[in-house]
């Protein structure tokens, strides 16, 4: 521990050389590697206002950068479809069990119509009778079918 004390004092005080000697006066090269020294090796102690600025501009990155430069959307695709996923149960009112069920999942079970595979779909889900009071179909501003709306009584 104590051998590594002159290194540290020579990055927190470069001028402290001696007199005479070239690091007495440092040029802009001279300058640019010790601010890149100090970065990287960050030999500022907690409390001091280096450290409180560099938090600052963490805080700063973490807080405005904009959520749309990182694109970690998840992707559902068909094959995650397959099985149980694409059903979502959104709750129960008066009128029995709510249901949002992709279209991709509703499409992927062939030449069914629409209330038969939805059916299907929520048989492998539900494991006790049922019966399908409604199915509405749900549509970006596009009119593109993303899924069914499914009223279901237990």
């Amino acid at each position: 521990m104590a051998h590594s004390a002159p290194y540290r004092e020579r990055l927190l005080n470069p001028l402290a050389a001696e007199p005479g000697s070239a690091a007495a006066h440092p040029g802009l090269w001279d300058k640019v590697k010790l601010v890149a020294t100090r970065a990287v090796f960050w030999p500022y102690e907690r409390g001091s206002w280096q450290y409180d600025i560099i938090c600052g501009v963490i805080l700063a990155f973490i807080f405005l950068t904009p959520a749309a430069w990182f694109h970690d959307r998840p992707q559902l695709g068909l094959t995650n479809l397959r099985h149980n996923q694409g059903v979502v149960e959104v709750g129960r009112t008066r009128e029995g069990w709510h249901y949002l069920i992709d279209a991709r999942l509703v499409n992927s079970m062939g030449n069914l119509k629409t209330k038969d595979a939805v059916r299907a779909i929520l048989q492998r889900r539900i494991h006790k009778p049922f019966t399908i009071k409604s199915v509405e179909v749900v549509e970006n501003p596009q009119d593109v079918v993303l899924g069914y709306a499914v009223i279901v009584q237990r």
